[in-house]
């Protein structure tokens, strides 16, 4: 599993600077000459893998993928040199939290985590998907 998430890391650290352009719109990453559809498909197969490969070893953890980045973006801007770094750091420390409040809220039984974050997760998925829907 380490593997395969340090060689997604590494990629998408080596690609940064393409994936800001791709931020800025298809024909602005075109004229800054990132072949956009082998960034999209490779991108996508990478978090794929990754997250299949994780999820497998793991489980899965509701709603760190969305809280995380959501949450850091207002800190630290769209720029992705700095936004995937914090947003990791931000998942780990969310999950610390949700399995220390897991393990506390009921002293002698360990609630699932996934609980914990879907309680935090279910609002905020609400909040984006309504301030989506506004922008309509």
């Amino acid at each position: 599993m380490s593997i395969i998430v340090a060689l997604a890391l590494v990629y998408f650290v080596f690609n940064r600077w393409n994936f800001n352009a791709l931020q800025n719109g298809e024909e602005t990453a075109k004229g800054l000459g990132v072949n956009v559809d082998t960034m999209r498909m490779t991108g996508m197969f990478i978090c794929s893998l990754t997250a299949a490969t994780i999820v497998s070893f793991i489980g899965i953890i509701n709603f760190i993928g969305l809280i995380a980045p959501h949450s850091v973006k207002r800190f630290v801007g769209s720029d992705y040199r700095y936004l995937l770094p914090a947003s990791a750091l931000m998942g780990a420390l969310l999950l610390v939290l949700s399995d220390t409040v897991a393990r506390l809220i009921v002293s002698p039984v360990i609630l699932p985590i996934g609980a914990i974050t879907s309680f935090l997760g279910a609002p905020l998925f609400l909040y984006l998907l309504s301030k989506g829907v506004g922008k309509r």
